[in-house]
């Protein structure tokens, strides 16, 4: 999957959008966790150790 990522970095830290392939929608996220959060994509979100 490929992403266009807008970055922006300052005093405040990172903060952006990021727009999936095939998807007119940015996500915004503000920081560097919430940045990967974005990139994990709904279907890997939550603990991976929780099991099915």
């Amino acid at each position: 999957m490929r992403f266009i990522l807008d970055l922006e970095y300052g005093g405040d830290g990172v903060h952006g959008q990021v727009t999936r392939e095939g998807c007119d929608r940015p996500e915004p996220f503000h920081g560097w966790l919430e940045l990967l959060r974005v990139l994990e994509g709904p279907e890997s979100r939550g603990n991976p150790w929780d099991g099915p």
